[in-house]
C-alpha cells in the first residue's frame, strides 16, 4: 500500500511519530483513512485533488511508517490528527472515510482545528446492531498472535459472508491486511463510542459534510440521519451508485464543491 515517496513526520502529544506526504498547492485538505488502509491508500484521490488543494495524507498510527503506543485511546488518534493539522500551517479542510470519518468527528468534537469537514460513511451502528464482543474479541487474536483469525473477525464484523471472505484471503491484499490487523481494535473502538451514544456531537461547530452510498446498506444514510441531527446545519448527501469503497471520480466533485463554496 505505500508509495515510494519519503514521508515528513510530525510528533503526536504521547511522543508517537505520525508520518505523512503532501501534494499539490492551494488550501490545504487532510484525508484520514479507515480500516486496513495506510496513507497510500490516499494515493489516487491525493493525485486528484491536488490541482486545487494542498493534500496530506498520514498514516494513523500502528500502520505504515508510523509508531505505535502499547495502550490505545480514541483520544491519542485525536491527538495524531490534531499533530498533522498543525503541520499544515493553516486551518485546514478535513475529510474522513469510514472508521476514518468517525475520528475525524471526534476531532472536530474535540476542536482540533479545521475550516471544513467531510465525512463518507462512519460505521454508527444503532446500538442492537452493536457487536459489544468484537474489540475484545480482536485483542486477543491480535495478542495470540492470530492475525488471519483477527481479520476473519473484522470481516465478519463488517458483513461479509463466508464466501466474500475466503475470495479476499486468495487476493494479492490479504498480507497487507493481515499485517496491519494489529489496528483493527483501534477501528472498532473509534466506531463503538458513536454507536453507544453521538449526543457529543453536539459540540462540532464547523461547517459539516455527512455523505454515503447510494448502493450502501440501510446503515449508511441512518449513520448519516443520526450524525447530521446531532451537528447544527449539517448537509447530508447520497453519492449514487456508490457503496463503502466510494470511487474517486464519484467523490471527488462532491468534495472540490464542498471545499470551495
Amino acid at each position: 500500500m505505500q508509495t515510494g515517496q519519503s514521508p515528513a513526520v510530525v510528533q503526536s502529544r504521547d511522543g508517537t511519530t505520525i508520518a505523512y506526504e503532501r501534494s499539490g498547492a492551494g488550501p490545504a485538505v487532510v484525508l484520514v483513512a479507515g480500516a486496513f488502509c495506510d496513507r497510500g491508500w490516499f494515493d489516487s484521490l491525493a493525485a486528484a485533488l491536488a490541482a486545487d488543494f494542498t493534500v496530506y495524507s498520514y498514516d494513523r498510527r500502528g500502520r505504515g511508517d508510523s509508531g505505535d503506543s502499547r495502550a490505545f485511546s480514541i483520544d491519542a488518534e485525536v491527538e495524531d490528527l490534531r499533530a498533522v493539522v498543525a503541520a499544515t500551517g493553516e486551518t485546514p479542510l478535513v475529510y474522513g472515510l469510514s472508521s476514518g470519518a468517525a475520528l475525524a468527528l471526534e476531532a472536530a468534537a474535540q476542536a482540533v482545528p479545521m475550516r471544513k469537514l467531510a465525512v463518507y460513511e462512519a460505521p454508527y451502528m444503532d446500538d442492537d446492531q452493536r457487536d459489544e464482543t468484537a474489540q475484545s474479541d480482536l485483542e486477543r487474536l491480535i495478542a495470540a498472535g492470530d492475525r488471519e483469525g483477527a481479520v476473519t473477525r473484522f470481516l465478519d464484523l463488517t458483513g461479509a459472508s463466508p464466501e466474500m471472505v475466503d475470495e479476499i484471503k486468495r487476493s494479492a491484499d490479504w498480507p497487507d491486511m493481515c499485517a496491519i490487523a494489529h489496528t483493527l481494535p483501534y477501528d472498532v473502538a473509534v466506531c463503538d463510542h458513536g454507536c453507544q451514544s453521538l449526543d457529543w456531537l453536539a459540540s462540532i461547530t464547523v461547517p459539516t459534510l455527512v455523505m454515503y452510498g447510494g448502493d450502501s446498506g440501510q446503515w449508511a444514510p441512518a449513520s448519516a440521519t443520526r450524525i447530521a441531527a446531532k451537528v447544527s446545519g449539517t448537509k447530508t448527501l447520497e453519492i449514487p451508485g456508490q457503496g463503502h469503497g466510494v470511487a474517486d471520480d464519484a467523490i471527488v466533485p462532491a468534495l472540490r464543491e464542498f471545499f470551495s463554496g
